[in-house]
């Protein structure tokens, strides 16, 4: 028992790490882990190192990869190829990978993904240079024909939305925002599949 105490004390550590997860939070699920099964925390651990070792982020777009599906290029990095088997000539933005996934699931966009990597938001400390906007504008080509700006309808997300659309105003792309009807201050990952296929297919052009 002498030890038992450190131990406990370190996980509780460790699960406050993740993002929403106070002390109150995280000692709930460390005395519930400890109470269960032991198949329980050892399949937490199959699938904590199932995403360590299996996937990856894309250096160029941020989206999530199979690793053994992608080679390492010249710079030491891995590429997911940005989904070369999708319609190349849009890119969706979006704050976060959930986001992405999210878009994914309603079947409605078989376009690019980028991934910022969060939004804009100086209460934070966030700014345009914290977030991945520079690798969305080397990836602009003569292919690309529209940019589809999917921040969230928040605070954060429409000063996100307004900054891209300043920065890619003068580009020879389209620049469109998912429909409006999207309720504001929730997140998408929050919003049914509907309405997010809705919001796609009603998008409004912003240039």
């Amino acid at each position: 028992m002498a030890n038992a105490p450190r131990y406990i004390e370190e996980l509780i550590e460790s699960l406050m790490q993740f993002p929403g997860v106070g002390r109150k939070g995280a000692e709930r699920i460390a005395y519930f882990i400890i109470r269960s099964e032991k198949t329980v925390g050892k399949n937490l651990i199959q699938a904590l190192d199932n995403v360590n070792d299996m996937l990856g982020n894309c250096s160029s777009c941020g989206m999530v990869f199979l690793n053994e599906e992608v080679d390492t290029n010249s710079m030491g990095t891995k590429d997911c190829s940005c989904r070369s088997d999708r319609n190349s000539e849009y890119i969706c933005v979006v704050e976060n990978v959930e986001d992405a996934i999210k878009i994914e699931n309603t079947n409605s966009y078989d376009g690019l993904f980028h991934v910022l990597g969060g939004a804009i938001s100086p209460l934070d400390g966030i700014g345009p240079s914290d977030l991945s906007i520079d690798k969305l504008l080397e990836r602009l080509n003569s292919d690309i024909k529209e940019i589809i700006i999917a921040t969230n309808p928040s605070t954060s997300g429409n000063a996100t939305a307004l900054y891209l659309e300043k920065i890619l105003k003068d580009k020879e792309v389209k620049i469109s925002r998912l429909a409006v009807g999207l309720p504001v201050g929730s997140n998408l990952e929050y919003i049914d599949d509907k309405t997010i296929s809705t919001a796609i297919a009603g998008r409004v052009k912003l240039n």
